[in-house]
């Protein structure tokens, strides 16, 4: 299982049109093989740090999901509505980087 954490940041006048957006992707995610869940959170500042956390039960999925026509044209949207660019980050769990607990 993985984490993507994805943040973003977003003029306060823009917020309201990039959380439609981010409702039309995970409206779409929910439908996608090996989506598990999705979260979004807010820092109020202005500009607005988004943090969108999903959990995928592997790579291949999220890559799958993010590679898609579909996502791409959100995404492409989202994008016209930040300030610079995403900082897309990937956490694994403790398995899937080889770490055992005793």
């Amino acid at each position: 299982m993985i984490k993507i954490l994805l943040e973003r940041k977003v003029e306060k006048k823009k917020l309201d049109a990039l959380v439609a957006k981010l409702n039309d992707l995970r409206a779409l995610a929910l439908r996608q093989p090996g989506y598990i869940a999705g979260e979004t959170f807010f820092k109020e500042e202005d500009p607005v740090d988004v943090l969108v956390i999903s959990t995928w039960l592997s790579e291949d999925y999220w890559e799958a999901w993010t590679n898609s026509e579909k996502a791409i044209e959100i995404n492409d949207s989202i994008n016209s509505l930040i300030i610079g660019e995403a900082e897309i980050n990937t956490y694994y769990t403790a398995q899937g980087v080889g770490i055992t607990y005793e």
